[in-house]
C-alpha cells in the first residue's frame, strides 16, 4: 500500500472518488503491520471496484484533520479521536462499525502499569511519582484514565509529580521499562490471559513480537469499559459505495483472516455494526474534561 498523501483531483465531476483512501495513525500502526496489508488492499479493491491507497498520519489528530479535508474516506481510530472529529464535522462523519472481542463484548479498558520490580502495587502508591500518558488525543492513553482518576479523587494534575506524553502507546510502555517514568498507561481488551497481555491490545502486540515479557510489568489499575474503537467514514461517499465499504469490512475476517489481523492487530471476532449512541459516553466525557481544563486554567 502506498504510504503517501492524496493527489489532487481524486473526485470525478459527480463527486465520486476515483480511488478510496484509508487512514492510519503511526501511533497505532507500526511498519510491519502496514507492510502486511497488501491482501487487505486487494480485498477492498475487489469489493468496491476502486483502487485503495493509505494515508499515514503522524498522530491521531492527523487522521482527523485529513478526513475533515476529504483526504481520506475511512479508517479505524480511537473513540476520543472520533469525538474530536464528530465535533468538527457533525453529520459529515459517522462510525457505522466497531470491533467485537473474542468473548462477544464490544468494549476495552485502559490499564496503568509499573515495572514489576518497582515498589508500586496500587494507584495510591504512585502519588508524587511520574507518569507516561500515550497521547493527548487518545481515549485509553489519556482521556479515560484522567477522567476516572479525577472521579476517584486523584486529579493527575496534582497526583503525579510530573507526567509526559510519550508519543504513542508503545512508547508509554517503553518509558516505564526504560525507567523514564514510574508508570504508564495503554489499552487492552481486558479479556483473556493477563499474563499474555490479554487477547488484544498494545501489551499483547509487544508480547507477540517479543518486545515485552509481561513478567516485567505489573498492572496496578484498570479503567471501566471503553467503547471499542470505531470504524469511521466520511458521509460524503455515495450511499452505494459507502455500503460496499461497510459490507466489505463486516465480511473481512471471514474472507481473509490474515488481512483482518494485520489491519486490526488483534484476534477479535470482527467488525460489527455499532449500536445507536454507542459513543455518546465518550462525547460526554470529552466535553466534561475540556470544561474542567478551561475551569482550571
Amino acid at each position: 500500500m502506498a504510504l503517501t498523501g492524496c493527489a489532487p483531483g481524486r473526485f470525478d465531476a459527480n463527486g465520486r472518488p476515483r480511488e478510496l483512501v484509508s487512514g492510519f495513525s503511526t501511533l497505532e500502526t507500526n511498519p510491519a503491520r502496514i507492510g502486511a496489508l497488501t491482501n487487505y488492499q486487494h480485498y477492498i479493491e475487489r469489493e468496491t471496484g476502486l483502487p485503495l491507497r493509505s494515508f499515514r498520519a503522524a498522530g491521531y489528530s492527523g487522521v482527523a484533520l485529513a478526513m475533515e479535508n476529504d483526504q481520506i474516506d475511512f479508517g479505524i481510530m480511537g473513540p476520543a479521536n472520533y469525538a474530536t472529529i464528530k465535533k468538527e464535522m457533525g453529520d459529515g462523519v459517522d462510525a457505522p462499525l466497531t470491533m467485537k472481542e473474542k468473548d462477544g463484548t464490544i468494549n476495552y479498558i485502559a490499564v496503568l502499569f509499573v515495572k514489576a520490580s518497582s515498589p508500586f502495587h496500587t494507584l495510591a502508591d504512585l502519588r508524587g511519582h511520574t507518569m507516561a500518558f500515550a497521547d493527548v488525543n487518545s481515549a485509553s492513553g489519556y482521556l479515560i484514565p484522567r477522567y476516572y482518576m479525577r472521579k476517584e479523587g486523584n486529579d493527575p494534575e496534582k497526583f503525579f509529580s510530573k507526567y509526559i506524553f510519550a508519543g504513542g502507546h508503545e512508547q508509554a510502555v517503553f518509558s516505564v521499562l526504560n525507567g523514564t517514568t514510574d508508570a504508564g498507561v495503554t489499552w487492552a481488551s481486558g479479556v483473556g490471559d493477563e499474563a499474555e497481555g490479554f487477547s488484544r491490545g498494545i501489551l499483547r502486540r509487544l508480547v507477540e513480537n517479543r518486545s515485552l515479557d509481561m513478567k516485567d510489568l505489573r498492572i496496578v489499575w484498570k479503567s471501566g469499559p471503553i467503547p471499542n474503537g470505531p470504524f469511521v467514514m466520511r458521509m460524503g461517499l455515495q450511499p452505494d459505495l459507502r455500503q460496499k465499504v461497510i459490507d466489505a469490512h463486516i465480511n473481512l475476517r471471514q474472507a481473509d483472516k490474515a488481512a483482518f489481523e494485520a489491519l486490526t492487530g488483534g484476534q477479535g471476532q470482527g467488525f460489527v455494526p455499532a449500536p445507536p449512541g454507542f459513543y455518546k459516553v465518550i462525547f460526554d466525557i470529552k466535553a466534561e474534561e475540556e470544561t474542567s481544563r478551561r475551569t482550571a486554567a
